[in-house]
């Protein structure tokens, strides 16, 4: 069976929708979708934001269903030139670093895994067909939300990698122990010169919740964080709604040319 892994509500809901969910559970504020799609056995689980969370929801995910492939998918936020919202990023790899701060010294990286190449050759055929832009190359984890341009950029300018986020590194170890094939495709919701200056902590759950008096107070403070908190909640619509018309067209082929159903 594939499963895919999202952190939050907003990533899920449009593969939610996609599919004919026959079964639902809960676990610990993690989600699990069963069901098909377009016939196809299909698993969709809601870990949570982060390396922990993720790392929770894959081992629940993996003990829970018997996956054959294990896509990590989401938003991630563009760091080179070129990546626009909802474009889509297919990962050949992912590497992860636990730095705090980028503005210092060299990038350091304590992991980095590679991605099924079939997988990931099937994803550059189908998007040859499809309107949407593609870029194909690394992925980067990070332990903490980059919210600013001038840190995204100085990420960009020191290595290879399109865009960051923060669950797929945790997810592909989570595959790699268990010996499951393991794959990460991301959507853009903000670019390189997005400065969106937003505390993430203070104002979404770790589930994807908004904390309501959190974002309320802060707009009484700074009522231009409203109309910021508008456009980053539109991106991330437009980002999640692009990986799911991709997620609902790869998966059925990764079914015939690559698994038994």
């Amino acid at each position: 069976m594939i499963a895919v892994l999202c952190a939050i509500r907003q990533e899920i809901s449009p593969l939610v929708d996609c599919m004919n969910v026959h079964k639902k559970s809960d676990k610990e504020e993690m989600l699990l979708f069963q069901g098909e799609l377009n016939g196809l056995p299909l698993a969709l689980i809601q870990g949570g934001v982060g390396r922990k969370n993720a790392v929770k929801a894959a081992d629940y995910l993996l003990e829970s269903v018997n996956v054959d492939l294990l896509i990590s998918a989401g938003v991630a936020g563009g760091i080179r030139h070129g990546l626009n919202v909802g474009d889509l990023v297919v990962a050949e790899s992912v590497g992860h670093s636990n730095q705090c701060d980028f503005d210092g010294e060299k990038l350091k990286l304590e992991s980095d895994y590679i991605c099924d190449k079939e997988v990931f050759q099937l994803a550059r055929q189908l998007s040859k067909g499809m309107e949407s832009k593609f870029h194909f190359g690394s992925l980067l984890t990070v332990d903490k939300v980059i919210s600013s341009a001038s840190t995204k950029k100085r990420i960009g300018e020191q290595d290879s990698f399109l865009a960051v986020e923060m669950e797929s590194a945790a997810v592909a170890e989570v595959a790699y122990k268990k010996d499951v094939k393991f794959a990460a495709i991301r959507s853009i919701s903000d670019d390189i010169d997005d400065d969106l200056h937003l505390d993430y902590d203070s104002i979404m759950s770790d589930e994807g919740k908004a904390k309501v008096a959190s974002i309320a107070l802060g707009v009484l403070k700074n009522p231009q964080k409203l109309s910021l908190l508008r456009r980053l909640n539109k991106q991330t619509r437009t980002a999640a709604k692009s990986l799911a018309l991709f997620m609902s067209e790869l998966i059925p082929i990764i079914y015939d040319k690559k698994l038994a159903r």
